[in-house]
């Protein structure tokens, strides 16, 4: 009996607070509508994405992209075969530089061609930014 009236206690607390939560948001009306725009559109999602040309005789790539500041790996080095896209860019930190290196080897893993370059993330907001290395020498 005493265990009913413990677990019955609790839900009428939930349902209390719950309640309580709904009145207060009730309650701000116009300004609490506008607040919540303002947080849906500063958290819009920014999408990095990393490109290069071709590398003739390139049987995959391999990319690696650590912030500067820290030394810390953002994406440790993954093999991409043949793509020359990588969308899997987690999230980056604004106003921050990031050291982006893709390699392209041969069948036998032979380097064939390679690059490094600084990449500074602005502050965007929403949309997909691509970051083209262009020709990997």
């Amino acid at each position: 009996m005493k265990k009913q009236w413990i677990v019955l206690s609790a839900l009428a607390s939930v349902l209390a607070f719950g309640q309580t939560a709904l009145a207060a948001e009730n309650v701000q009306g116009e300004n609490n509508n506008q607040k919540t725009a303002s947080l849906i559109e500063s958290a819009a999602v920014t999408e990095y994405q990393v490109t290069w040309n071709a590398v003739s005789g390139a049987a995959n790539y391999k990319i690696k992209i650590v912030r500067v500041d820290s030394g810390a790996e953002i994406v440790p080095v993954i093999d991409l075969g043949t793509d020359r896209v990588f969308k899997d860019v987690p999230y980056l930190k604004s106003n921050t530089q990031y050291r982006v290196w893709v390699a392209a080897y041969d069948s036998k893993g032979k380097l064939l061609a390679q690059k490094v370059e600084v990449k500074t993330t602005a502050g965007e907001i929403g949309g997909i930014i691509r970051w083209n290395l262009g020709s990997l020498s």
